[in-house]
Order: C-alpha cells, then structure tokens, then sequence
C-alpha cells in the first residue's frame, strides 16, 4: 500500500489563554494535538494515528504543523485558538518521490550523542546521552539524513537552535509533585537528493529521532525547483 499523510496547519492565536498554556509547557501542547484525533484513528496513541507535529515560533504568530494519517477534528480546538486553519492531503507529494528527485527540507530534532560510563569496578553502564551543536550535530543530521533515503548537499545544510522543548507533567508517584524536563531542540534546513525512496516515505511518516510526542521529528519536504 502506497504510503499517505494529511497535513493540517494551524495558525495559533497567542492572545487566547489556552494557546498560551500550550506554547509554555510542551506536554500541554501534546495532550492539544491528541485530542483533535477523530476516534475512528484511536485516541489511545499518537502512533497508531501516523501523529506528529512542529511548532513554528515567528515573532508575533505561531504555526502549528500537524500531520496524521487523516484528518484531524478541528471542532475540538477552543473557540479563539486559531487565526486559520488549512489542511492538505499528502499523498500526492509521497508518490512524487523518485530516486534522484531534488528536495529542500525542513526538520526540528533533538540532536544527542551517547557518553560511555563504568560505574567504581570499571563495569561498563548504560551511556549519558547528552545534547550536540554546531558541526557535531550537523554530522549528526548528515547521518539520519542518509538513513532516510536522502543525500544532503553540506554546501546548503543550515541549522538553527530552537526554543528548548518545556514538558510539565504529574509526578505520578507523587500527585502534588511536577515533574520539569527540557530537551535542546534544533532545526536544520537544506536540500538534498533522493537515494531511497521508499527509506524517505518512511521516515516522513514515522519521524525522525527522539522527542517526537514533544514536537520532534517531523521531516518536511518540498520538490527542489530551479530557475
């Protein structure tokens, strides 16, 4: 079955108060875009409706990107969320991808790499994951750009740190307790070359990387046109 996506754009009013709280604390924002998921895709998880989505700050508007398997139930938005809201159906750009093709792209991620540790016997431990910048997290992103089926052009690869993911949450083992984490989150910008079609499709229906209940992952992709 050939893959498809439905991409739903949403431009946020950030006077309304329930915007507010959602552009505060990115868990606010996940439990938003989970309950605009019609039933018949499953409310019970993000992943069995293809969900994923991309917070776009601009100074004075913000611009939620969300994509799913199908069409999201807009009516379950607050009255005042949104400025506007467009949506488009996907399936169309997913069949266009073709070994070769040229793209320019579009993804936030949080870019990390693993720290090996020992405890006091020399006794190897599960690694420190910590957060990358600048060239690092560019050869980073070179890398899960070939997993997903595209060869990126360095000359054109720009990255740009993003507003850090804010997650407040219940502590469940504590009900009067918040828990607060915050994940480093970049975007990075570029064209590229289609390799693998079929590794392509797949990363832009599953994401890429980690954080993706956050925010996180969501690879976005246009034909690259020339004069």
């Amino acid at each position: 079955m050939a893959a498809t996506a439905h991409l739903t754009r949403i431009k946020i009013d950030p006077w309304s108060p329930e915007a507010g709280r959602d552009l505060r604390n990115a868990q606010s924002l996940h439990r938003r875009v989970l309950a605009l998921i019609p039933d018949q895709l499953g409310h019970d998880t993000r992943t069995a409706a293809g969900v994923l989505f991309r917070l776009e700050r601009e100074q004075h508007a913000h611009t939620l990107l969300i994509q799913s398997t199908a069409p999201l139930d807009l009516d379950q938005l607050p009255i005042g969320y949104a400025h506007a809201t467009d949506e488009r159906d996907l399936t169309p750009l997913l069949t266009w991808c073709k070994e070769g093709g040229a793209i320019r792209y579009r993804i936030d991620a949080v870019a990390t790499r693993t720290i090996s540790q020992c405890d006091s016997n020399g006794q190897p431990q599960r690694g420190r994951r910590v957060h990358i910048n600048g060239e690092e997290a560019v050869a980073w992103w070179h890398r899960q750009a070939e997993d997903a089926g595209l060869t990126p052009n360095p000359d054109t690869t720009r990255l740009a740190p993003q507003l850090a993911i804010t997650v407040r949450k219940d502590d469940p083992q504590e009900p009067d307790k918040t828990i607060r984490f915050g994940r480093k989150l970049t975007r990075f910008e570029g064209t590229a070359t289609i390799h693998n079609p079929q590794a392509l499709t797949d990363a832009i229906t599953n994401g890429i990387g980690r954080s993706k209940a956050y925010g996180a992952g969501l690879l976005s992709i246009a034909p690259l046109t020339r004069a």
